[in-house]
């Protein structure tokens, strides 16, 4: 096989993972959309989202990063991975936040930041726990949440906190790449840059994004 039809199966794979996935079983996919319906900040909204959209989530390797959504706006998990557990819940509850955002808006700072105050936010009750947090010792992340704290203090209106954040999420998550993303949604982001007269500022946070690994 030539390189340019092996490099063309790898960003097909990564755009549309769900060709080459393990979906969640039926039973399964139930039984986890039982547990997010129990936590009270997942509003009749959000669940019926879920529902409605038809999300379907599956197994599929993953790149610096626990989970994700697609392009075809569904979930995918680390191969392995137990979609019981509070940690893994807390990602399933991520990726559905990023789900009901616009494609720009997951793909900046702003985005992120606001879907990981979300998953501290949800977590104490999809993970049963009697005040413990994301972060705590025995929780998921353990020995993070100083970070968390850190972030759940943050604007997602402010660039310095965007700035900040950027930061604090790869102290939660090694590799992370935030550094990556535009502080806030691209268009939005470059027109910022523009009319503060910083062209090569712009073009960097495009380039940033499309060559991102």
């Amino acid at each position: 096989m030539s390189t340019f039809k092996i490099e063309g199966a790898k960003i097909l794979d990564g755009l549309f993972p769900e060709f080459k996935w393990e979906e969640l079983d039926f039973e399964r996919y139930n039984q986890v959309f039982e547990k997010l319906k129990r936590v009270d900040q997942l509003n009749t909204e959000t669940v019926n989202y879920i529902k409605n959209k038809k999300i379907r989530i599956g197994f599929h390797k993953q790149y610096k990063s626990g989970g994700g959504w697609t392009v075809l706006r569904n979930i995918t998990l680390t191969p392995g991975d137990d979609p019981f557990k509070p940690y893994v819940l807390s990602l399933i509850i991520h990726e559905i936040f990023h789900l009901k955002q616009s494609v720009w808006m997951r793909l900046s700072m702003q985005g992120e930041l606001r879907a990981w105050q979300h998953q501290k936010q949800t977590y104490p009750q999809i993970a049963n726990t009697t005040g413990n947090e994301i972060g705590a010792d025995d929780e998921a992340y353990e020995g993070t949440k100083e970070y968390w704290d850190k972030l759940a203090t943050l604007s997602p209106d402010s660039r310095e906190d965007l700035e900040t954040a950027r930061e604090v999420m790869q102290n939660v998550s090694k590799g992370y790449r935030s550094d990556c993303l535009p502080l806030y949604p691209l268009p939005q982001e470059i027109g910022f840059c523009l009319r503060q007269g910083k062209i090569k500022e712009a073009i960097n946070a495009v380039i940033n994004l499309i060559t991102c690994k």
